[in-house]
This record gives structure tokens, C-alpha cells and sequence, in this order.
């Protein structure tokens, strides 16, 4: 059973997503399917980050949809609970794109490209938007 926050009387889980199943780099970099979900990920990030609408899109906010995701495929969250319109829109692209182009892949790998994406993300962030523009370099639009 999952631990609550401290003082949370919401009942909302404390998950630590860095320890979710994920894909060792070099495994990751050695297969073309895997490599291409990773991109495809990576690419609706930047272009939430890049769309030049008024709402700002930080690497903060790339990680949270990734939490999200993860709660819907790998802790089988029955609900998500979106903190605002923004979020819950980048929700829907991210999961327009996986319907559409990533359908056939099993939700494990999605689960184990996505925390891979997630720990890469935590290490190369430093509050602000320093991931996605490293990865926008590789795979933005």
C-alpha cells in the first residue's frame, strides 16, 4: 500500500517515479522501436514547450505529464486529477499522439520509455526549461 503525504488528508499516494520499471540508456539507444517512442514522446514535449502560446510549458511541467501517465498505465489510477486546464490539454495531446502513433506498442514499454524519459529529465533539468530545449536540439518540430 502507497504512503499518503504527510499532512495530505486527501488520501493522494507519495510515489517516487524514479522508481518505476525503466530502460538502461544504452538498451534504449540500441533498439529503433524504443528509440522512436522515445522520440515521439519527446517531440510532443517540445512541442508544448516551443508553441509560443501565452502558457509557459517548463520542464516541471513536462514531468508532471509524464507522472500522469504513468499513474493511468503503471499504478492504474482509476481517475487523474489535472491542477489546470493546461495541463489537462497537454494530457490530451500527449495521449492523442500515443493513440495515434504509438498504439500497437505495449503499455510496459511505454511505462519503461516514459521513466526513462522522466529520470533524464530530473537529471538534466534545473528548474526552468533546460531539458526541453536540450531535446528540442534532437527532436522538435
Amino acid at each position: 500500500m502507497e504512503k499518503s503525504s504527510p499532512g495530505d488528508n486527501t488520501g493522494t499516494p507519495v510515489r517516487n517515479y524514479r522508481n518505476v520499471p525503466h530502460y538502461e540508456i544504452q538498451i534504449l539507444s540500441r533498439s529503433p522501436e524504443l528509440e522512436f517512442i522515445a522520440s515521439t514522446i519527446e517531440s510532443v514535449l517540445c512541442r508544448l514547450g516551443f508553441s509560443g502560446q501565452d502558457v509557459d510549458f517548463m520542464d516541471k511541467d513536462a514531468a508532471r505529464l509524464l507522472e500522469l501517465f504513468i499513474d493511468q498505465y503503471h499504478f492504474k489510477d482509476p481517475e487523474l486529477k489535472f491542477v489546470d486546464e493546461a495541463q489537462e490539454q497537454g494530457y490530451a495531446v500527449l495521449s492523442e499522439v500515443i493513440e495515434e502513433d504509438l498504439s500497437d506498442i505495449p503499455k510496459e514499454d511505454l511505462v519503461r520509455v516514459m521513466a526513462t524519459t522522466y529520470r533524464a529529465l530530473q537529471r538534466r533539468t534545473k528548474g526552468g526549461d533546460e531539458y526541453l530545449r536540450f531535446i528540442n536540439e534532437y527532436v522538435g518540430d
